[in-house]
């Protein structure tokens, strides 16, 4: 067992023990969207499994955007080993000042990240200014399903055993009640979605 293994940082515990609920998410979100084709932005997107995800099975330009430098390169050679160089591409942003001009990302993805923002109104009104009217913006931590969040709970207790707690803590009330209400300040209409696969913030912006 080498040494990352032992103490697996992000990019691994993403490619190994969370990887198989990207392509669940995607399916569904492109599903329940019906949007394949345009721009997607992967917002806090790490590796940007979720966004290479999209990118499979759409037609859509993605762009993965994260504020570190390491995970933007990390990304890059991930699209590369997944022979989407030229449909997913990172960029280096912060996601409370997108670099990105107003109404013009068609579906807007971000799993995870929004519990670490430090302003949830702000990033939520940039989210709301570069999303395109039709498009759609999905913002939360789902699993995809309860079975595969049963199943990398497991292996994730194994890792870290305050994995439980930490993760209730994400998903407490408070927090939820203020990405609710971050969402629905941009004045887009919104819905929540919240099953025994996770919580996702859904802005549909009219077209």
């Amino acid at each position: 067992m080498s040494e990352q293994e032992k103490s697996p940082d992000f990019p691994y515990i993403a490619e190994n023990i969370f990887a198989p609920i990207y392509p669940v998410i995607a399916a569904n979100i492109v599903k329940q969207s019906g949007i394949e084709k345009g721009i997607c932005l992967d917002l806090g997107c790490g590796i940007a499994s979720l966004g290479i995800a999209v990118a499979e099975i759409t037609d859509m330009q993605v762009y993965g955007v994260d504020i570190s430098t390491k995970m933007c390169r990390l990304s890059r050679n991930k699209a590369f080993r997944h022979c989407l160089s030229s449909k997913v591409a990172p960029v280096q942003s912060d996601v409370h000042l997108l670099p990105f001009r107003n109404n013009c990302a068609d579906l807007i993805v971000s799993r995870g990240s929004v519990f670490f923002w430090n302003d949830l109104p702000v990033a939520f009104k940039e989210i709301s200014r570069v999303l395109a009217p039709g498009g759609q913006a999905w913002v939360g931590g789902g699993f995809g399903t309860k079975e595969l969040r049963a199943q990398i709970s497991e292996k994730m207790v194994e890792i870290d055993p305050d994995w439980h707690s930490s993760s209730k803590e994400r998903l407490s009330p408070e927090n939820l009640q203020a990405i609710k209400e971050a969402g629905r300040q941009t004045e887009i209409p919104c819905h929540v979605v919240q099953d025994d696969s996770g919580f996702w913030m859904v802005l549909s912006k009219e077209g």
